[in-house]
């Protein structure tokens, strides 16, 4: 049974969302995942001092928040990231709001594989609607769960 969304069942326009609050643990967890304990991240005195004034986000995690929208969205039909990029533009802080979206803007159908390439260009805005990241990515996604 598949669970993701289809291929076909797209369409260019199409969006998909998600907000989450960023939270010490999150801030915690990326820095020992991805062993990055820069100051910029882990040591609030110093990041007083800052052009930040306090510790922000990971890079990695804001973009790894990001790609989970569309992962969550396709789900088993997911073949593969193929591309993607980002840009920040602006920080995010612990106990920001942020809204990651992710909107179709091409398809391209690929009959081998029964689905197709997936042109996506993503947002991420913090409460206030400042953006502080967009992105591009080119997913391959199925028509059928790839588990079978």
């Amino acid at each position: 049974m598949r669970i993701g969304k289809a291929f076909s069942e797209l369409k260019v326009g199409d969006k998909f969302e998600e907000s989450i609050t960023i939270t010490e643990t999150h801030i915690v967890k990326a820095a020992g995942l991805f062993r990055d304990f820069n100051a910029l991240h882990t040591n609030e005195r110093s990041m007083r001092k800052s052009r930040f004034g306090k510790r922000v986000l990971h890079g990695a995690l804001t973009f790894s928040l990001l790609v989970g929208v569309y992962s969550n969205v396709f789900h088993d039909t997911d073949i593969s990231t193929v591309e993607a990029s980002i840009k920040f533009t602006a920080p995010i802080y612990i106990n920001d709001t942020i809204h990651l979206e992710w909107e179709v803007k091409t398809l391209e159908e690929k009959p081998k594989i029964d689905g197709g390439l997936v042109s996506l260009s993503g947002e991420v805005k913090n409460q206030q609607g400042i953006i502080a990241a967009t992105a591009e990515a080119k997913i391959l996604v199925s028509n059928k769960t790839i588990f079978e």
